[in-house]
Order: C-alpha cells, then structure tokens, then sequence
C-alpha cells in the first residue's frame, strides 16, 4: 500500500471518528439540557402547589353571584322577614338575599322596610306584576290550589334568573340557616344542582332509601349568554310536567312606552334584567312541585347514575351522580349539612332504623353536628297546638328549633316582624 492510500485512510477514519465524537457530544448536551428542564419543572412542583383545574364559576364573565331566595306570600310574609334579617345577621350581602313575592300584599308589606341593620330588603315579584298569571297566590283559589301555583311558578323565576347568569339558592322561608357559607363553595364546584334529603315526604317515593326536597336547593346559572346550560334544561324539565315552558308564544307584549327594549327586541325579551328583575307570562304554572322533582329520580326519567349513593338510616350521607337527559351533575348535601327532621332530632338503634326520640321521658335529644349545621328544615312542633294557625305553627317551630338544637353561641332572636 503506498503513502497516499494509507493517508487516504487515515483521513476517512479521522472523519468517522470526528463523527462519532459529535454525535456524542450532542446527545450529552441534549441530555444535559433536558435533566436541566426536569429538575427545574421538579423544582417548581416542590415550591408551590400544584395548578388547578379551571372552576366552572370563573369560566366567563356572564355569569353573576348566586342569589339567595325565598318565596313567600303575604300570610308568610313576617316568617321571610325573620329569614332574611337571619341571613343579613350571619354575613351574608342584602343584594344576594331576595324575597320573591306572590301577591301585592306581600309587596306593600316590604315596601321601605329594613331588616333592622338599615339595610333594604331585596324583593322582587315572583313574575312581573302584569303577567296574567299574577297574583300567584290569588286568594280566591283553594288552599291547595294556591300553594300549587306559587310552589311551580317560583321555577319560572328561578328558570329567568339562571337564563340571566344568576346562580339561585332557593330555600323555604321558614328554613332556618345557622352559620355562613360562602356561596363561592358551591360556584367552584362541578354541580350543577345541589339537593337536600327531605326525610318522608312524599312517602310514595321512599322506595327509592331517598326522598328530594324542593324547598332547599341550589342550580348554577348559565357560563353564555343565550346558551341553556344543565341546571336550565333540568328546570325546564320540571316546568315541562307543570304544564309550562318559557318559550316566546308564552310571554305577553309589553306595550308601554316605558319598556327599554320595545323599539328593537319586542319578539324576545320584553323588558329589561336590570329594571325587571321578572318576567311577564301568559300563566302561572301549576303543580306538585315536590311530586315532580321526586318522580324524576323514581322513574329514572333523568336517565341518572350515582357516583356515591346514598345510605340507609336517617343520617344520610352525602351523594352525587350525573343526569344524561340533560346534562347536569347533582349532589346531595349530608344530612348533617341540611338537616330535615324533627325539631330534637333522631337517634338510630342497633338495626339501623330510626327512631324519634321522646324528651318528655329524659332521652338525649339528637340534634345535627354543630361543626357541619348549616341549614335546619324542622317539620314539627315539639307538642301539638290546637287551633293553631300556619303561620304561627312555623314561627312556633323556629323558635322551638333554636331553644333545642340551636349552638349555645348562637344569640339570634326570631322576631314578631
């Protein structure tokens, strides 16, 4: 072999070898660079927490605060004076606390009134005031005929708030809240309706180990404008067996020169949010609210599954699951949370089963946990009164509540109103 071949070689294999060394020396530094990263993304994990998944709550900017409410007619009216100046004494605003009229009575009586911390009342009519279904509780009607329309028309006002990006608490106004709960809990949660255990009623439904309230719940309001979300579906679904729906044939015209948007959005709204806090119907709606809510799960008509189901016994734990039909995710609040019951409470023997205790003869009364006690729906006096009208039947309750089962912190007085 001559000179220039064994040079020719020398070159090609200093050229390979030079190849190797790069190669090498690039997946060093990539790897080099790479470990860098990872400890640096280690390092972040270490120093601070773990980032959240976005809440539903902070999804857009339509939607507003919940809206706490309760219905009431002027027969009520003094017990949902009571309700709010309640809610006002525990922290929470005068302008997410509304009381929603049934009659004008109801709206002469809070007319100026104060919740005793010069605070104004927050009261809007249950529909405006011009619909044909108003007064909803027409007087003329049958007692039970009466609580039928005012018990389903408060879902036509609950269906405009959550379409206007209210989220809605809707409680009884004899439901008694004793500690504040920052509605922001149940905003960043993935519910889109929160429900509380209603112990026996309707009994026909107990079969299911669980009986619905329709008196204490909470839905979310919608992320967009114009855009139904789960919690409207699953309200429209109930105003649906009630025999009504919120659709443009249902709403009467308004003509006034008053109304904001008469010159260019007659055929949708007919009056403005901001201005009328309810809307003008053509009807009230009509039927067993609480009969409706519970057959849904009954028949399943929801088409729901649970993730945790509820247990047997009086003292329910919390459950949740998700309706397909219209999309919302549900929970039940423990009964702990929102009470149901007795004013002094259950005890439970050996054999699960529940059974009242009688403090006449010296049994420890069975109230919820303090710690957890966040609404109480007492459905007794602790003795029968003869002669006792409903009004003062619930007031009767209330007060026997907070003297049996109430934390001996608590100095609020329920008033005469």
């Amino acid at each position: 072999m001559n000179k220039s071949s064994r040079l020719r070689r020398c070159a090609i294999l200093a050229s390979i070898l030079a190849s190797i060394v790069y190669y090498l020396y690039s997946t060093v530094v990539v790897i080099s660079v790479q470990s860098n990263l990872l400890l640096a993304s280690w390092r972040l994990v270490d120093d601070a927490p773990l980032p959240q998944v976005a809440h539903r709550s902070k999804a857009t900017p339509f939607r507003k605060p919940t809206k706490i409410a309760a219905v009431t007619d002027i027969h009520y009216a003094p017990i949902a004076l009571d309700w709010h100046r309640r809610l006002i004494s525990l922290g929470y605003s005068p302008h997410q606390t509304a009381i929603v009229a049934a009659d004008d009575a109801t709206l002469s009586y809070f007319n100026n009134r104060t919740n005793g911390n010069s605070a104004a009342v927050l009261v809007e009519p249950m529909l405006h005031p011009r619909s044909a279904g108003w007064p909803v509780a027409d007087h003329t009607l049958t007692q039970q005929k009466k609580r039928r329309r005012i018990f389903s028309s408060r879902w036509i006002y609950v269906l405009h708030q959550l379409r206007n990006g209210y989220s809605v608490l809707l409680t009884d106004a004899d439901n008694i809240f004793v500690r504040y709960l920052d509605m922001a809990l149940l905003e960043d949660s993935h519910y889109d309706v929160i429900h509380a255990y209603c112990h026996n009623f309707p009994i026909r439904f107990l079969a299911m180990g669980f009986v619905a309230c329709g008196g204490m719940m909470w839905l979310r309001g919608n992320d967009i404008q114009g855009v139904d979300g789960p919690a409207v579906r699953y309200v429209a679904s109930i105003l649906d067996q009630c025999k009504w729906s919120f659709t443009p044939n249902q709403t009467i015209q308004d003509s006034s020169s008053s109304s904001p948007q008469n010159s260019n959005n007659s055929d949708k709204f007919i009056y403005n949010h901001d201005i009328h806090p309810t809307p003008i119907v053509a009807n009230a709606a009509s039927c067993d609210d609480q009969q409706v809510i519970n057959s849904k799960f009954f028949s399943n008509t929801l088409n729901y599954t649970w993730d945790t189901r509820p247990n047997n016994g009086f003292w329910k734990r919390e459950a949740s699951g998700k309706a397909f039909l219209t999309g919302h995710a549900f929970k039940f609040w423990d009964v702990h949370t929102v009470y149901r019951g007795p004013v002094d409470g259950y005890r439970e023997d050996a054999n699960n089963t529940a059974a009242l205790n009688d403090t006449g003869l010296g049994e420890m009364r069975q109230c919820p946990d303090v710690g957890l006690s966040w609404v109480a729906m007492p459905h007794n006096t602790i003795h029968e009164f003869k002669n006792l009208d409903v009004t003062h039947e619930r007031i009767l309750r209330v007060k026997q509540w907070y003297e049996y089962c109430r934390n001996e912190t608590d100095a609020f007085f329920v008033g005469d109103g």
